[in-house]
């Protein structure tokens, strides 16, 4: 079954029903001076050039992604936007959506971070070089900033909508409130909403259902659900044991999701795919394209046979009796 398109909220933006994340990127073996494992440039760009023939649509990125998932100095942010604007030079940029994201710091200066007109200003312009491309399709808050009025906020992302570098705006991390306040104040002042939130949401983390997708119904957000395998436990990465997979090592946060719940979880997952002839991963992204809240979860493959993988979930057909099948494995219920 060819991709499927999905509008991004109540905006007239449609997206693929996967969207290829930046996040994490393929590896070389060899280490940079600060000890951060260095980027297959190449091999990159011929996995974004083939999601982009298989039907994907959608790059989501982030001015502060080096894609080694490791914490990284502030010397590497920016690595992948670099390397997207180098790949956006090799195809049809207009056929593209690009989405990054503004928030955390970029520099060890006081205005170097936060959402902030000034700091909003200068990182869309740098997002905008990097990615070698005149206007951003998606530009989200990465995160909320306490410290940044929402209406400084709110106006500048309105501006930036105005002025053509920006076609919509969204957030990440945000809390139902944060959210329900930032909408608040664009009505009353007449300004640019946000059309969509990117929250954590998997299998294994399903706290989103308890006060942001209540909202996101009311409202019409549209949802980008970021870590939809719970790096790599829903794609089967420590079944039979932990081992010493180097993610594992690195990523903070990676270790607290290795309960024995989760675990458990995941073994009985893996009989019920075993069953059903699909994969882990297959079912995990399958599951999200089937809850009605979720426009599109973000994947982030690193080789050819795993993006193919993944995109075959689309493919998947998981009946009423499977989905409470999954909700009696997972302890929660899927609200109504």
């Amino acid at each position: 079954m060819p991709i499927q398109y999905r509008r991004l909220g109540n905006s007239g933006l449609k997206v693929s029903c996967l969207i290829l994340g930046t996040w994490y990127l393929p590896t070389l073996p060899e280490v940079d001076s600060y000890g951060v494992r260095k980027i297959n440039e190449e091999a990159t760009i011929r996995l974004w050039r083939k999601a982009v023939d298989m039907g994907i649509n959608t790059i989501d990125t982030a001015n502060r992604y080096h894609g080694a998932i490791a914490p990284v100095p502030v010397t590497h942010v920016g690595y992948a936007e670099r390397l997207l604007g180098r790949f956006l030079q090799t195809v049809d940029r207009e056929s593209l959506v690009i989405a990054t994201k503004v928030r955390f710091p970029m520099g060890t200066g006081p205005n170097d971070e936060g959402l902030s007109r000034k700091h909003i200003m200068k990182s869309v312009k740098d997002s905008l070089s990097r990615l070698q491309t005149s206007y951003i399709d998606l530009y989200q808050a990465h995160g909320y900033d306490n410290s940044a009025p929402l209406e400084e906020t709110m106006r500048t992302f309105d501006d930036l909508v105005n002025s053509g570098l920006v076609h919509y705006v969204g957030c990440s991390n945000f809390e139902a409130w944060q959210i329900s306040q930032a909408l608040a104040v664009s009505e009353r002042l007449g300004l640019v909403k946000f059309v969509s939130v990117q929250p954590l949401y998997n299998l294994l983390q399903r706290d989103a259902e308890e006060k942001l997708f209540p909202l996101v119904r009311q409202t019409g957000l549209g949802v980008i659900c970021y870590s939809p395998l719970a790096q790599g436990l829903l794609a089967g990465r420590y079944l039979g044991g932990v081992g010493r997979d180097a993610r594992s090592t690195y990523s903070p946060t990676v270790n607290p999701l290795l309960t024995e719940r989760n675990l458990k979880i995941v073994e009985e997952l893996a009989l019920m795919v075993k069953e059903k002839g699909i994969t882990l991963s297959q079912l995990s992204l399958a599951w999200l394209l089937h809850r009605p809240e979720v426009t599109a979860p973000i994947i982030g493959s690193t080789r050819p046979e795993q993006l193919e993988e993944n995109l075959a979930a689309v493919d998947v057909k998981l009946s009423s009796d499977d989905l409470k099948r999954i909700d009696e494995i997972t302890g929660r219920e899927s609200p109504k």
